[in-house]
């Protein structure tokens, strides 16, 4: 297109309705080819306006008068073109790289793109076409809908994708952030009509079109939230499953998908088809008892073998597959068994079954899922629910509690129906089995540091009291888990959990005496209740005990029993903060103020975003009748994003009370404390150290400082020479 600008603007002062003089820039139309048609019907009219405001753009002048039809237009109207043009130059330098992809990164560009040959074919934009805000943007609509079309599974050609779709993203930032794209799209959302960017100009142009509406949000088309693949990894017996997280553009939460390993489309489509044909030939089971889930799906795997083997011919790797995805779509686990058995995974929730599953993922967070129950799956779930907890689930008893462990996952399910639920239906599943983290895997994810590890160390070789608190999802348990394993080998170790989430540590060789005790809804049983259980530890002669989560006034009354009798070990309780957590021992439960000096330390934890950490470190003090009853060792400074050290270790409390039976000088902890530290340090940069590994490391480590602190050190030089920063 080519348009000719010469003789067609002129400025003049013209006077206003209140008769103030201002500067017009006038676009005349008299000696145009054009000027017949109408003039917002016309894409040559159009460029032309958009043109001459680029044109003028650092001129001064107060209308903007097309001399056909006597259209004017006021400043609020063309700044918003203005606006768009001040970002132009970002946009096509954006671009350039865009059009450069295919010359300058693929390796197949000698060929058409097989994967997104439409895309290439709207990466030019002609130059007079880049004044169009309009056009730019539904441009860049049609190619990232472009390229979220086909899966990839070309390496090449999904690292190309992704750079596209990054730099596809840095545009949708710019032009979204436009108050004429955010205006674009009330438009298209109010209006039913069809005549495109021509229609929108004269609605853009006019008086009464509403350019000054508060700031509302607009529904923004569903193309604007771009995925962009992040992760993938594989989980499942063979790999049964691959899963993919994607960053959806402009959200907090990520995208979690779970698709059935195949090579290709065409596979997965033929494969599904089997599946569906299997199911549909198994025949229901009968029984006269209530068989552990592993056995049910074991059963109509074999079932589903023998059709394979009858009708089809696969290898022995994929026959397995198939039987058993075959067997979970047949007990109507197909949708829900891949998040049971991630162990990345660490709650499922669903909160009617008119929503999508929504998980927590330790690694990425808050993700949404695509995967919605129908009503049959549903009652599947109960039903399933119902038979392997044993209790009712009615008007009477609408919700069940149970916690299901067999080889394939470890998880407790919470369930609601009415009348206590409103839409029938909430489930809530809690995975109990979550990856081991240890304390190399925290020092890496940044929930504490080496100096805090270093002191935590040292007290729990010496048996003192830990007691984690904090919200809930804020990774209470997974770090008294992780200073579990840190304790010496031949520490016999007593658990009283309500719910065991403690770690089997039997391959590690540890002592451990474990005891499941009633839920907090069922302590009628008094004589299997978890305070009941707590007194008894008095005569079973533990060196520590494992207390789990302390939930009501009768476990901590048990608890602090069991601590002013000299046992000491791990617990976790819910508070906000430390002060929360004190008037919960003080007000709620009634613990006296006293009682609160066998609490030892007391660690706080949060979860910032999808990270959690420690807080603060503290021991109660020495003075009850202050107002603060504590002081803390550590305290996070979220402005540098670090831990400040606010009392030297020598001088605490807790170490005090240590020297009046040890022989600890200031010569002797100073050395110990910095052993430990460089420890801590060194395995915080190393590579992953496998858990057995890392453990009896520990157990040398906890050996020898009570055999000479000469040995410790000479252990400690040989182990990290012979390792290394990439062991």
């Amino acid at each position: 297109m080519v348009i000719n600008l010469k003789k067609r603007v002129i400025f003049q002062k013209k006077e206003n309705l209140a008769g103030k003089k201002e500067n017009f820039l006038i676009i005349d139309c008299k000696k145009c080819s054009e000027k017949e048609k109408k003039f917002y019907k016309n894409k040559t009219c159009i460029y032309c306006l958009l043109l001459n405001i680029f044109i003028n753009k650092n001129n001064k002048f107060n209308r903007i008068l097309i001399s056909k039809n006597e259209i004017l237009i006021e400043p609020e109207q063309y700044d918003l073109i203005l606006d768009y043009f001040k970002k132009l130059n970002k946009i096509k330098r954006i671009n350039q790289k865009i059009e450069n992809v295919r010359k300058k990164r693929c390796i197949y560009q000698e060929f058409k793109c097989k994967n997104f040959p439409d895309y290439f074919s709207l990466v030019k934009i002609h130059d007079f076409e880049f004044y169009d805000p309009v056009l730019v943007y539904n441009t860049h609509l049609k190619r990232i809908s472009f390229l979220g079309e086909n899966k990839i599974f070309n390496n090449f050609c999904l690292n190309c994708v992704n750079y596209l779709k990054s730099l596809e993203k840095s545009i949708a930032e710019i032009l979204n952030h436009l108050k004429i794209i955010k205006l674009l799209n009330k438009f298209k959302y109010e209006s039913d009509k069809s005549q495109g960017s021509f229609n929108f100009y004269k609605n853009l142009f006019s008086k009464s079109f509403q350019l000054h509406a508060k700031d509302q949000e607009f529904r923004l088309p569903t193309l604007l939230k771009q995925e962009e693949v992040i992760k993938t990894y594989m989980i499942g017996k063979n790999n049964l499953y691959q899963v993919y997280i994607s960053n959806i553009s402009f959200e907090a939460e990520n995208k979690y998908l779970v698709h059935y390993n195949y090579h290709s489309r065409s596979e997965e489509d033929y494969i599904k088809k089997i599946i569906q044909d299997i199911s549909n030939s198994l025949n229901i089971v009968n029984f006269d008892q209530i068989i552990p889930l592993e056995n049910l799906i074991n059963i109509y795997k074999r079932e589903s073998l023998k059709i394979l083997n009858e009708k089809y011919r696969f290898s022995k790797i994929d026959n397995n597959k198939i039987a058993f995805i075959s067997a979970l779509k047949r007990l109507n686990l197909e949708k829900i068994f891949p998040l049971l058995i991630d162990d990345l995974i660490e709650e499922i929730f669903l909160d009617s079954p008119h929503d999508e599953i929504y998980i927590n993922h330790q690694k990425y967070g808050r993700c949404r899922t695509n995967i919605k129950f129908n009503i049959r799956e549903i009652e599947r779930i109960k039903t399933l629910l119902r038979l392997y907890s044993g209790q009712r689930l009615d008007f009477m008893k609408p919700s069940i509690k149970l916690v299901l462990k067999n080889k394939f996952f470890y998880c407790r399910f919470a369930l609601d129906i009415e009348p206590i639920q409103l839409n029938n239906f909430a489930l809530d599943i809690r995975k109990l089995n979550k990856n081991i983290l240890n304390i190399q895997d925290l020092l890496k994810n940044g929930t504490l540091n080496p100096l805090m590890a270093t002191f935590l160390y040292f007290n729990i070789l010496r048996r003192r009291n830990i007691t984690v608190t904090g919200e809930t999802d804020t990774g209470k348990t997974t770090l008294i888990n992780a200073l579990d394993l840190l304790t010496p080998k031949e520490f016999r170790k007593i658990y009283v959990e309500n719910i065991v989430e403690s770690l089997n540590q039997f391959n590690f060789g540890k002592h451990q005496l474990k005891y499941k005790v009633d839920s907090y809804d069922s302590l009628l049983k008094e004589n299997y209740s978890k305070s009941s259980q707590i007194k008894t530890l008095l005569h079973r002669t533990p060196d520590m005990i494992y207390l789990g989560e302390i939930l009501t006034k009768e476990e901590a009354e048990a608890m602090f029993h069991c601590l002013a009798a000299g046992l000491r070990g791990f617990q976790t309780i819910h508070s906000n903060n430390i002060d929360s957590l004190i008037n919960r021992f003080v007000h709620h439960f009634k613990i006296n103020k006293s009682c609160l000096n066998d609490l030892d330390l007391i660690i706080l934890m949060k979860k910032d975003g999808n990270q959690r950490k420690i807080i603060a470190i503290s021991e109660i003090g020495d003075n009850l009748k202050i107002e603060k009853l504590y002081n803390n060792i550590f305290q996070y400074n979220p402005e540098s994003k670090k831990w400040n050290l606010l009392n030297p270790l020598f001088e605490t409390k807790i170490i005090n009370e240590l020297r009046r039976y040890e022989d600890l000088n200031r010569e002797n902890f100073s050395f110990i404390i910095k052993i430990y530290n460089d420890i801590f340090t060194f395995i915080s940069k190393i590579n992953k150290v496998d858990n057995y590994k890392l453990i009896n490391f520990f157990h040398r480590i906890s050996y020898n400082s009570f055999q000479s602190y000469d040995i410790l050190e000479n252990f400690w030089n040989n182990w990290k020479k012979n390792r290394g920063l990439n062991f």
